[in-house]
């Protein structure tokens, strides 16, 4: 960037051209570079082309006036085919023709930045050749809005290199054709072009001898291509809204299935933390019910050895009466204390049972609870078994299905294999048949490479001979030829001597005969001053003299122009009444053509105005059915993820 700026300076420098937008670190961001009315010669040109391919900061160009040679514009050109900031370029007065018209279009072709380009005052119509390339490259480009080719001798033949250009052409927006020939042939070429160019919406036609009623069919053209333009911008803005509107809702719909799939994970993840409680919870309850299934055994071995003793203590009673009737009142005592024991043993034996049966039934009130969260997890696990069933009879059934294919590619394998070894016996054969054969022609090889060995040793010998005498040769004519350029350089040394002298001789007398000239100028403009002086005095006599003249001619033939005056006014009123009404007649006849054309350019609007209003009325349907798809699409997903919802939260107990 720095050389840049540098050479940008000394440009203005050399220029005197004010350094507007330059800045410290080098060009600023759409700065202007005005050389225009300067005369350029081809190295700073070459200097400006190399500018403008380094450059992208660079926004405004213009060489108006500067009348550059061929290569000059063509170096120029050359560097803009880079360029990738330059959007107006001014090239007006520059006498382009010919080659530089190449070299304008190789331009147009390979930039896509320019979008205005003046021409004016050039000659590009002279060759219809390079016309027609600079046509085709403005039809090939796509960037191009404004162009300006005023005066430019653009003959008949230009006209439809030019049509062809604008029918390709889907950029530009306004172009500039006035003070050339194109005439009618010209004009019709552009009209039918006007039929296929819908971009278009200005041309400047005069001075091109064009009739009248086709600039008025082309202007029609061009309003209708306006106002199509704009339809075309309003309707594609309409479109890129309601495509920003679907967009959203699109957006809008995939987030709602992000989150109601983002919810329906989640619900997932909490069954599954759930199910792993109960399963704990549950694991935990069994070894609850293991510990209390333990000490109520426990109670119930207690409550028979009570049992037992119970009953040991009446055999005792009883072999007691049996034996000692002596001691009934002992007994009986021992009787009453056996009842008190007995009456205590029983009431501790009741409190113990019903603290074990309000256990029991607490523990049965959990375990039916627990037994019902395990029919559910039961009831899941059946259907998870049943799925695991269906699977594993599918992978069954594809087992087999593997098999059966397993088998038919080992018998397919083995009809291979043998048609794989039949070939390779073939191959054997026919191997063995080309080695025989191969053998054979490398000895008829060997044999003719022999002779050939024999016949290029000769050959060689030869030729080793032939370049012992062209070395022989070669020397003595270097030799010569040294001699021959020692001789003419010495000549041209005495030449050039000779020359500078001569030219020597030729200044001194040139000094000579402009000191000459200078005091014969000096007395010639001493004559002149004495002359002039003489010439006025007489001129003004002549003036004096020639107003008496003037005068006394105006007197005699006043009278005469006064006649003639009369009889002029009198044929010039009627030869003007004539002309008018002539010409009335041609316009009430123009202007009713003109009245049959609007009334079919209008019929041709309204049906395009018709047709207009049909597309945008099914584009509406198409985008309310969209909207309606839309809405049942995302009332469906609600409706299924609420019903999935609903299942998966509120779904029955299963009972035991």
């Amino acid at each position: 960037m720095t050389d840049l700026t540098e050479l940008y300076k000394q440009l203005c420098k050399r220029y005197n051209i004010e350094e507007q937008e330059c800045v410290q670190d080098g060009l600023a961001q759409g700065s202007t570079l005005d050389l225009s009315n300067q005369t350029l010669d081809i190295g700073t040109c070459a200097v400006l082309g190399k500018i403008m391919q380094i450059s992208n900061v660079i926004n405004k160009v213009s060489f108006g006036d500067c009348l550059l040679k061929e290569d000059g514009i063509k170096s120029i050109l050359l560097g803009l085919c880079g360029n990738t900031s330059v959007k107006t370029l001014s090239l007006k007065g520059n006498s382009i023709q010919s080659s530089s018209t190449h070299a304008l279009a190789k331009m147009l072709r390979h930039n896509n930045t320019i979008i205005r380009l003046s021409l004016e005052w050039n000659n590009l119509g002279l060759c219809s050749e390079s016309f027609s390339s600079f046509c085709e490259a403005l039809g090939s480009n796509s960037t191009l809005q404004y162009l300006d080719l005023r005066s430019n001798q653009l003959g008949i033949d230009c006209g439809p290199h030019l049509a062809r250009a604008l029918a390709r052409n889907c950029s530009l927006s306004s172009l500039d054709v006035r003070w050339n020939n194109l005439g009618g042939t010209g004009g019709k070429a552009l009209l039918e072009s006007l039929h296929h160019n819908r971009t278009l919406s200005k041309i400047d036609l005069v001075g091109n001898g064009i009739p009248n009623e086709e600039i008025s069919a082309i202007e029609m053209q061009l309003s209708q291509n306006s106002r199509s333009a704009i339809m075309t911008k309003e309707y594609t803005s309409r479109t890129g809204i309601l495509k920003q509107q679907l967009e959203e809702r699109e957006r809008y719909s995939a987030q709602q299935i992000e989150y109601l799939e983002r919810s329906l994970a989640q619900t997932d993840l909490t069954l599954n933390k759930t199910i792993k409680e109960s399963m704990f919870q549950t694991g935990k309850l069994d070894e609850q019910l293991r510990s209390k299934s333990l000490e109520l055994e426990a109670l119930e071995a207690k409550y028979e050895l009570v049992n037992s003793a119970l009953r040991l203590s009446h055999e005792r009673v009883t072999s007691l009466e049996a034996k000692n009737n002596a001691l009934e009142e002992e007994l009986q005592k021992s009787q009453e204390e056996a009842l008190l024991h007995k009456k205590n043993d029983k009431e501790e034996l009741e409190h113990v049972r019903s603290e074990h049966n309000q256990e029991v039934r607490l523990q049965q009130k959990t375990i039916s609870h627990l037994e019902a969260q395990v029919g559910e997890l039961e009831f899941k696990c059946n259907n998870q078994k049943t799925q695991i069933f269906d699977l594993k009879e599918a992978v069954c059934s594809l087992q087999s299905e593997v098999k059966g294919i397993r088998l038919e590619c080992d018998e397919m394998m083995a009809a291979e294999a043998g048609k794989h070894k039949e070939s390779l016996r073939n191959l054997d054969q026919q191997y063995n048949a080309e080695i025989q054969r191969l053998k054979k022609e490398h000895q008829l090889m060997e044999d003719e490479i022999r002779e050939k060995l024999s016949n290029s040793e000769t050959l060689r010998n030869e030729l080793q001979s032939e370049v012992v005498a062209l070395r022989l040769q070669i020397s003595t004519e270097r030799s010569s030829t040294q001699a021959q350029l020692q001789s003419l350089k010495h000549q041209l040394k005495t030449e050039q001597c000779t020359v500078v002298r001569g030219l020597e001789e030729q200044l001194h007398a040139m000094e000579e005969s402009r000191n000459d000239g200078e005091e014969r100028l000096r007395v010639q403009m001493a004559s002149n001053s004495t002359l002039s002086a003489t010439n006025a005095k007489l001129n003004a006599q002549l003036h004096a003299l020639k107003n008496d003249l003037a005068e006394l001619n105006i007197k005699l033939e006043g009278s005469e122009a006064e006649v003639k005056a009369a009889e002029k006014r009198v044929r010039d009123e009627f030869a003007a009444q004539l002309i008018e009404l002539q010409q009335e007649h041609e316009k009430v006849t123009k202007l009713n053509n003109i009245i049959v054309d609007l009334k079919r350019t209008v019929s041709e609007l309204e049906h395009q105005s018709s047709e207009y209003k049909r597309e945008v009325r099914l584009k509406e349907d198409e985008i309310q059915k969209m909207r309606e798809d839309e809405t049942r699409r995302v009332g469906m997903l609600h409706t299924a993820f609420m019903s999935y919802f609903n299942t998966s939260l509120g779904s029955p107990i299963n009972p035991r």
